[in-house]
């Protein structure tokens, strides 16, 4: 019984400490072809890329976690990545990070454009 206790008791701990990441992208007008997988997408933080682009999309990624782990832009960075591929975007600009909570569930959400350069 005792043991039944600890081992519920962990598992307990250990899913109270989960985290969930949500990503999709929506087109901003025209539908582009997706990239191949883990293509190479820039991401522009602060700046925009000296070539001329069209903006194709908004991409959002919302990270939830509870205890101990805090996101970074750098824990978004992956789905950032793997959205604009699959917007057909060659880049990513306009980045705007918000973060919140409610009760123990804290949030972080980056919302991104992505953009095709012009030939």
């Amino acid at each position: 019984m005792t043991r039944a206790l600890a081992i519920l008791s962990l598992v307990a701990l250990l899913s109270g400490c989960a985290t969930t990441t949500l990503s999709r992208f929506t087109p901003l007008g025209q539908a582009y072809p997706p990239r191949a997988e883990g293509c190479d997408v820039e991401i522009f933080q602060g700046r925009r890329p000296a070539r001329e682009f069209v903006k194709i999309a908004r991409i959002d990624v919302h990270i939830e976690w509870s205890a101990w782990f805090q996101p970074r832009l750098d824990d978004a960075e992956p789905e950032l990545r793997k959205q604009a591929c699959l917007a057909g975007a060659d880049a990513v600009i306009d980045l705007e990070e918000q973060m919140g909570s409610h009760i123990e569930t804290k949030r972080y959400h980056v919302i991104a454009t992505g953009i095709k350069y012009r030939p």
